[in-house]
């Protein structure tokens, strides 16, 4: 179940203050996901899944590409030890990866409940990265995430989205339109626009991405 949905900036101030308060109450495992261990969420986590070299020895850190199902058996070993994390924390992640979807399915095999957080449809639709190639958002992001029927959705970054003026209104710089978040409990609702088939014709795969200029974040 997905809930307290919100568009806003990057600042963390609320999540911070939640899990500090979850710490204090008493024993609380989180996990970040994708984070880095010097990252925002480092003093409110006990382990992380980061491809890069341990940079700490205080938190328990799972060196691997969070991609690869290989890799996860070693967080599935430790979850089998030691029962699931209370909490995970995903942020800013899902966005670069080819299956978010995969990654999805084992956040909520491994934990409880979460946050997550991604760049805004807002963000994603708007040209402001580098002046000269002005592409929509972040040139490095394969995925633009929205809500809809409380149920997290994706949809591929395709070239046809700089080609179609439409989405020029729902593009947005403004700092608290640029950050979706959304915490979860026991599982997290999602799909890929149609099903994850862009078919079956062009008219159709537009109508699609057009849902995106009103969904859950515009009611």
């Amino acid at each position: 179940m997905i809930h307290t949905v919100r568009v806003s900036t990057w600042d963390r101030s609320d999540i911070l203050a939640f899990l500090r308060k979850k710490r204090q109450e008493g024993p609380f495992r989180c996990i970040d996901v994708g984070g880095t261990a010097s990252g925002w969420s480092g003093e409110v986590i006990d382990a992380i899944c980061d491809i890069n070299t341990p940079t700490t020895s205080s938190i328990r850190h799972f060196q691997m590409d969070i991609t690869n199902p290989d890799d996860w058996t070693q967080v599935d070993a430790y979850v089998k030890e030691h029962g699931p994390f209370d909490f995970s924390i995903c942020t800013h992640t899902l966005e670069d990866i080819s299956n978010p979807k995969f990654v999805l399915k084992k956040l909520a095999e491994i934990s409880k409940e979460g946050y997550i957080a991604v760049p805004s449809k807002y963000i994603e639709l708007a040209r402001f990265e580098n002046p000269r190639y002005p592409y929509r958002g972040y040139i490095h992001h394969r995925w633009i995430f929205s809500i809809r029927d409380n149920r997290f959705v994706g949809y591929p970054k395709l070239p046809y989205l700089e080609q179609d003026s439409f989405f020029d209104s729902i593009a947005s710089t403004k700092k608290d339109t640029i950050d979706l978040s959304f915490y979860w409990k026991d599982s997290i609702p999602f799909s890929i626009i149609n099903n994850d088939y862009l078919g079956p014709s062009g008219d159709a795969i537009v109508g699609y991405y057009r849902t995106l200029e009103k969904d859950d974040l515009d009611v």
